[in-house]
């Protein structure tokens, strides 16, 4: 019997529980069967305990659904290892199940259209500085930093003339020093896109530190070489419906339909 396990990270604060039950249960609404969730870290239950209750309820045919942005280690390496399938990303388990692991969102174009959709909710123009965020990772495989600077040049491509892009850490550019560059080539507000899955620590502290807001703002104004410009902040890709029309895309494969 044929089962999908959705995997997300973790959080201690933020709301990735929250989003990837609203995932599963928008799967499981569409009649998709045998949806369960699983964490890599921190959040329960873990892939492990994720596994071993598929097992449990007679699933011996599994398809991993990573909700990552990216690859990296995790996608490529850690989850693998705690399925008993690594170092390769499809395979049978140490417990017999045969378990295959799907790409994550990756290059698709559907990431651009919510950074628009976030745009639009900022009333945003063309004119407007667009700031892409990603995470960052000392990982030299992973499309990560790629990802966020291509979404960077579509939003350039479809008008946006001051979209640029940056890292939350590990990678460059800097936060800071990208904002500056782009009030001084004529950007009169700021609306930051962080190209993240959930809240957390990097998005509710890290990064509105580095922008020059309040911890957990949503808002707020800063100053550049004597020019003050507002700034909206807006939210991750969190839950949206669209990301869930890319998992059933993957099942429906799965399933050979």
């Amino acid at each position: 019997m044929k089962g999908t396990l959705i995997v997300g990270y973790g959080t201690r604060d933020g709301n990735l529980e929250q989003i990837m039950e609203t995932q599963a249960a928008r799967l499981r609404a569409r009649g998709r069967k045998n949806v369960y969730i699983a964490y890599f870290r921190v959040s329960k239950p873990s892939i492990e305990e994720a596994i071993a209750q598929m097992e449990k309820d007679g699933i011996d045919d599994v398809l991993v659904v990573p909700y990552y942005i990216a690859e990296g280690k995790l996608t490529r390496d850690f989850i693998p290892t705690k399925l008993g399938i690594a170092p390769k990303n499809s395979g049978i388990a140490p417990n017999g199940m045969k378990i295959r692991m799907a790409p994550a969102f990756g290059y698709i174009g559907t990431l651009t259209d919510i950074l628009t959709d976030r745009i639009a909710e900022a009333k945003g123009t063309f004119d407007s500085g667009i700031l892409v965020v990603g995470h960052g990772t000392l990982d030299p495989l992973s499309n990560n930093p790629d990802i966020i600077a291509t979404n960077a040049a579509r939003l350039r491509a479809i008008g946006y003339k001051y979209a640029r892009h940056t890292f939350n850490e590990f990678n460059g550019p800097a936060i800071a020093p990208t904002i500056e560059e782009m009030v001084k080539a004529g950007a009169r507000e700021i609306i930051v896109t962080p190209l993240f899955v959930a809240l957390g620590i990097h998005l509710c502290e890290e990064i509105p530190e580095q922008i020059g807001i309040p911890a957990r703002a949503s808002s707020g104004e800063i100053t550049v070489d004597g020019i003050t410009v507002p700034v909206k902040y807006m939210g991750p890709v969190a839950d949206d419906p669209r990301l869930v029309d890319i998992i059933d895309v993957k099942i429906k494969e799965f399933y050979g339909e």
